[in-house]
């Protein structure tokens, strides 16, 4: 007898999530310290790598692009919730295309503009003033059971 599968995993974060126009653009890590997969980031004050995005100093402007989960850090090797760049580690930024991420909305629609929380820097689907305002990202795909949802970087934005 078959089983049905009642909801599917959208993957983990950094991977992308379709491939028909990504754009991924390898950056150096300048922030000193290690680069989760699927967190956003902007240039450093150099303009020669990439930080992670501070909700606290960076704006919308400022965001370059997403983290992508690299294939040599599998999950079976770090784990599904492992695994990062290192300082002065080459990054894979997707800088326009569906990726997936953490995020931290119940209750977002596709089509939803996405923003990060000034509280904890993380992806939101919320507007206000603890959002920073992404313009060019949207919701594509909603959250699933591991807080993971399917993110579009519409445009380039800084490169």
């Amino acid at each position: 007898m078959g089983k049905v599968l009642s909801y599917f995993l959208n993957g983990y974060p950094g991977a992308i999530a379709r491939s028909l126009d990504d754009v991924v653009v390898a950056l150096v890590n300048k922030s000193g310290t290690a680069l989760d997969f699927g967190v956003p980031v902007a240039m450093d004050s150099t303009g020669t790598g990439v930080v992670k995005f501070d909700p606290t100093t960076h704006t919308g402007a400022d965001f370059v692009g997403i983290t992508v989960r690299n294939p040599s850090k599998t999950p079976d090797t770090y784990g599904s919730n492992e695994g990062s760049y290192a300082r002065d580690d080459i990054v894979d930024v997707l800088v326009r295309g569906h990726i997936v991420a953490r995020t931290e909305s119940y209750d977002g629609k596709m089509g939803d503009p996405v923003g990060i929380s000034r509280t904890d820097g993380s992806f939101v689907t919320e507007t206000g003033a603890d959002v920073v305002a992404l313009p060019n990202v949207r919701l594509s795909g909603l959250r699933d059971a591991l807080g993971c949802a399917e993110l579009l970087v519409t445009e380039r934005n800084v490169l």
